[in-house]
């Protein structure tokens, strides 16, 4: 199964012109961990959704998809 609020958060991070190394840091989560949500291998917490879109400066509502 693929989870598509990865493709959201690759999207804004690179037009943020941000690396994965550095949004990962940002976020408090491991690099690997962000790798596999943003190619839809995990569809990652809630919590941790909420971490990423504070490091990315937008809402959660913006990336957060209920499967």
């Amino acid at each position: 199964m693929r989870y598509k609020n990865g493709l959201k958060i690759r999207a804004v991070r690179e037009r943020k012109g941000m690396t994965l190394a550095e949004l990962s840091m940002k976020a408090g989560i491991s690099a690997p961990y962000l790798s596999d949500i943003e190619r839809g291998n995990r569809r990652g917490s809630y919590a941790t959704l909420v971490k990423i879109a504070e490091a990315l400066g937008m809402p959660v509502e913006e990336i957060w998809e209920v499967a």
